[in-house]
């Protein structure tokens, strides 16, 4: 994404409800599913794509955490946090041995233009995986939402729920959970979605992720905690985002 990204999602992701609220849902999701374990061991977890580093910060709960980013301000950023497990690595060539992972997440990253080939990307994620291994992806849903967002955050592609999954499946994973998200608040975010398309056009960046009052801030992660209940019951039928876990086979 454009560097005036990245230093605005650093300034924000620790307080703005879209970001606190989806790492609550990753997290729901490592704990339903996240084999225990064994023994004295700790688990091995990779964010892939790891951003400006709230997110590989939370993971930290899980066990070892190590954060790769292709983005050299990124890295740095991450640094800041004082996040120390990192390296710049591509989706597709990630530095590590076969078999190495228990969770790796990917958080709206096979979405990216430099993600050239997510069918790669996801091989990748695969061969990094130990057996029984946990993955968890969240990204963005359905080409017709795209617009000068995209732009912005450099997205060269949207999901649909079924695509994914197939494409996961492909890669040698069992899907356990293929849902959309960000769907209450969708009724009201997509028709704002399709007017800055019409508004900026196809071409001109402008990023929907900007700071909010504290009121509305509050409101609206109380209404996405609501969504993130629901999705640990259900998987809902339409949304801003998909999110996918699966398992790699024993």
């Amino acid at each position: 994404m454009d560097e005036v990204e990245y230093r605005k999602m650093f300034e924000l992701e620790d307080g703005h409800w879209w970001f606190r609220v989806k790492r609550a849902i990753v997290a729901s999701m490592i704990d339903r599913y996240a084999a225990r374990p064994t023994g004295t061991a700790r688990r091995r977890i990779l964010d892939v794509g790891c951003g400006t580093g709230a997110n590989l910060r939370a993971l930290e709960r899980y066990g070892e955490a190590f954060g790769g980013d292709v983005h050299p301000l990124a890295l740095r950023l991450c640094r800041e946090r004082g996040l120390r497990n990192l390296a710049r690595a591509d989706a597709a060539r990630l530095p590590f041995a076969d078999a190495q992972m228990d969770v790796v997440v990917a958080l709206d990253v096979l979405y990216h233009r430099r993600v050239v080939d997510p069918a790669a990307a996801l091989r990748e994620i695969h061969r990094v995986c130990r057996a029984e291994a946990l993955l968890v992806i969240t990204d963005s849903a359905l080409a017709w939402l795209a617009g000068p967002h995209d732009v912005a955050f450099h997205g060269a592609r949207r999901f649909g729920r079924r695509e994914l999954a197939a494409a996961v499946e492909r890669a040698g994973f069992a899907v356990l959970k293929a849902s959309y998200m960000n769907t209450l608040l969708f009724p009201l975010a997509a028709p704002a979605r399709l007017l800055e398309r019409l508004r900026f056009g196809g071409e001109r960046a402008h990023s929907s992720v900007e700071p909010t009052s504290r009121l509305v801030n509050a409101f609206l992660e109380r209404v996405y905690r609501a969504e993130a209940a629901l999705l640990r019951r259900m998987d809902l039928p339409i949304g801003l985002s998909v999110l996918l876990v699966a398992r790699k086979a024993a």
